[in-house]
């Protein structure tokens, strides 16, 4: 079978991490699975098998490789999006997006431009020229907005640590459409992404009416790219996905970042306590992590929420008809979840990179090999309803 190399990785893998977090159980039937409980007893699978896929060359270079001004990033980022379709280009794309999403992107592009400096900007451009064009569009357009992402690449370079993207999750409004799988294979044919070869981890389905494809990239540098697409379901109106496209568009709901430190040539997760500790000092509040019954292999929290109190009040009154609350929750525009992943040791991460041709270099922090890859779906789901809940908080 083509996958029985990463098969055959998942079980070693699975055998190491078994050795250093005891909590965790192997599963009787499946070498490469591990089992986490949570303290309700709840158990939760967690596959250890690396997704399949071929490197691809690093696009976003092309576009940010340069950066020294705000100007210049901004520029970067018109030709960037100008290079391959995107979700907007499409008339199926814009058919259910309110004509407040133009203004809402036009926005972010002049607070940049106003707000921004030519360090910032070349910080920015720094950083998202590591990844496809795809993941910088977005990545540039979360920089804009909010101040929590760039808060996080400042507060990496006075600790000594180096940022990862992690993942980004992206708003498409509803089944009943077929928005989010309009967008995946928008993703598959036009930016080279994948799905997972393991069906499991393809696409989830939730018990509070939403579903989501997840898609991933390997980039020939190391990055690891991660795009969590979700979507309402048909048959539920009142769910919140669907609103915020409609208002936001495509725009990235939330990135998630993770920091890493090279110690004695060994790279390790930064516990999530210390860069929640770390943000807290630079003036960014964090919420309730979750994720602590998975032994450090993914934990996740969020920031609190960029709220913005801009909309339209015909746009608000329009959101009013399904149900109170719509509106106020609505406000959350964006999120920067904060992630910690276990790494490998060098060893098992040099194997990892191998199976996908990349030379591996312990001091590259693109090279960070977690040990779990994937979204695990209960921690997804606590993303949406964390995320409404924030919004009614702060808003």
């Amino acid at each position: 079978m083509p996958n029985d190399r990463y098969l055959r990785f998942g079980k070693k893998l699975a055998d190491w991490t078994l050795k250093s977090e005891p909590a965790l159980s192997d599963d009787s039937q499946l070498a490469y699975q591990l089992h986490a409980t949570n303290k309700n007893g709840e158990v939760f699978n967690l596959d250890l098998r690396p997704f399949a896929a071929k490197p691809v060359g690093v696009s976003g270079m092309t576009f940010f490789g340069n950066i020294r001004c705000v100007s210049g990033l901004l520029s970067a980022y018109q030709s960037a999006r100008q290079s391959l379709p995107f979700e907007m280009d499409s008339e199926s794309g814009r058919a259910h997006v309110s004509d407040y999403a133009n203004d809402f992107l036009a926005a972010i592009l002049a607070r940049g431009n106003a707000a921004l400096n030519n360090d910032q900007a070349q910080l920015i451009g720094n950083w998202v020229k590591n990844l496809d064009v795809y993941a910088a569009v977005k990545a540039v357009e979360s920089f804009l907005y909010g101040d929590a992402d760039l808060k996080l690449l400042e507060v990496g370079h006075d600790f000594g640590w180096d940022i990862t993207f992690d993942h980004m999750a992206i708003r498409c409004g509803s089944r009943e459409h077929g928005d989010a799988e309009r967008v995946a294979n928008l993703l598959k044919e036009s930016h080279g992404y994948v799905s997972a070869q393991m069906p499991n981890e393809a696409s989830y389905q939730f018990n509070d009416g939403w579903s989501a494809y997840a898609l991933y990239k390997m980039l020939s540098n190391g990055q690891v790219l991660r795009i969590f697409v979700d979507q309402s379901d048909e048959d539920q109106p009142h769910q919140i996905i669907q609103h915020w496209n409609h208002v936001y568009g495509y725009t990235a709901h939330h990135l998630g970042f993770r920091a890493t430190v090279l110690l004695d040539g060994v790279r390790h997760a930064v516990p999530l306590p210390e860069l929640m500790g770390a943000m807290g000092q630079a003036g960014v509040t964090c919420l309730s992590p979750t994720g602590h019954y998975t032994e450090g292999l993914l934990e996740q929290v969020f920031t609190q929420p960029e709220l913005d109190r801009d909309i339209p009040p015909s746009l608000i009154s329009e959101l009013a008809l399904y149900g109170e609350g719509i509106a106020q929750v609505i406000g959350n525009a964006k999120l920067l979840e904060l992630v910690s992943r276990k790494e490998m040791p060098p060893g098992l991460a040099a194997k990892y990179f191998a199976m996908y041709g990349v030379q591996y270099e312990a001091d590259n922090g693109l090279h960070s090999a977690p040990v779990y890859q994937y979204f695990l779906p209960a921690q997804a789901a606590h993303v949406i309803r964390t995320s409404q809940h924030i919004a009614r908080t702060f808003g």
